[in-house]
């Protein structure tokens, strides 16, 4: 591969000569670079440059736990801890209308800015996918949509997952590639049974949210220590169309290749998971992910409560929770 800087720079410094004038200097130079050929995927889905990504992770990861970061010790965020942050009129603190909050009475948001240097604004979300829709969803993110999507951060939820040392819930799961439908725990089990260990991970999730795509999901690849994972696919995180919560989806270095909207067939869901198999083989390795996906009605994911994505570490033998991780992406 030719030197990504030799291709790169021809293309910013146009748009670095005056950034006051952009909108959003960092996107704009972003695409430019994202536009060139060293830069661009030949995967099918996954993010626009993964080239791009890998070489801004370690400050992306900075700034995405930086927002996300809700409470003073460095543990899993309790679902009462991420709904103080999120609703803070619920613990009587001042709504600021900022990055991951919300109000009964805020105004909805279509963009929002992520990070600032001398009061410039450096990265601009828009939810640009969701402008060119039918209301509600071309006015933003709402009141509304975040009650719907993100249930479980509501003041006064109380949390229905399963806990430590109880018996996972099982459910029907279906094949990616037109195979026959099976259950979570059959296949937790024979994949447990084919590497030979007593626990199995069970991986829900969601490439839409910008947090997975962005280090997580490879941050706990990297920690699982051999256990194996059997991914399953979830409702969208964060489809481009109806809930482009982070803004990231079709801007920013964490674009996606191919916009993901809310599915409506399991054909939707098929292609997304296949998105998102392409994209963690590649540090996972080819054909070593093995993706389903939950059915329609959503009847895992309800269980787990696992939206945007979780994890769960299962005994293979008995299917009793050892950990999970909590409410994503907090505290990550």
């Amino acid at each position: 591969m030719d030197c990504p800087m030799k291709c790169m720079l021809p293309c910013m410094i146009p748009c670095m000569k005056c950034p006051v004038c952009c909108s959003c200097p960092m996107n704009i130079c972003m695409d430019c670079c994202m536009a060139c050929p060293c830069c661009k995927s030949s995967a099918p889905g996954g993010m626009a440059s993964p080239c791009m990504a890998k070489m801004m992770q370690p400050m992306m990861r900075y700034m995405m736990d930086g927002l996300m970061k809700v409470t003073d010790h460095d543990n899993d965020a309790s679902y009462e801890e991420v709904a103080k942050f999120m609703v803070p009129s619920s613990v009587n603190k001042p709504f600021l209308d900022a990055p991951g909050t919300f109000d009964m009475n805020m105004e909805p948001r279509t963009s929002e800015t992520a990070m600032a240097m001398m009061g410039m604004k450096v990265m601009r979300m828009t939810r640009v996918e969701m402008l060119k829709q039918d209301p509600p969803h071309n006015k933003g993110i709402s009141w509304e949509k975040f009650a719907e999507h993100r249930g479980y951060a509501l003041p006064g939820y109380v949390p229905k997952h399963p806990k430590e040392g109880e018996v996972a819930p099982d459910g029907q799961i279906l094949s990616i590639d037109g195979g026959e439908p099976s259950t979570l725990l059959t296949e937790a089990r024979k994949m447990a049974a084919q590497a030979g260990s007593s626990k199995v991970i069970i991986c829900f999730d969601a490439i839409t949210c910008p947090f997975f795509r962005a280090y997580a999901a490879e941050d706990l690849y990297k920690v699982a220590n051999g256990v194996p994972q059997l991914h399953v696919y979830l409702r969208e995180a964060e489809p481009c169309d109806v809930f482009d919560a982070g803004g990231m989806h079709c801007v920013t270095p964490l674009k996606m290749k191919r916009f993901i909207p809310w599915h409506k067939t399991e054909a939707d869901r098929a292609q997304a998971a296949k998105d998102t198999r392409t994209f963690l083989e590649g540090f996972e390795g080819k054909g070593k992910v093995n993706m389903w996906m939950d059915t329609m009605d959503d009847a895992l994911e309800a269980a787990y409560e696992a939206r945007p994505w979780r994890w769960y570490v299962l005994e293979a033998e008995s299917g009793k929770v050892i950990t999970c991780t909590n409410l994503a992406p907090f505290n990550m």
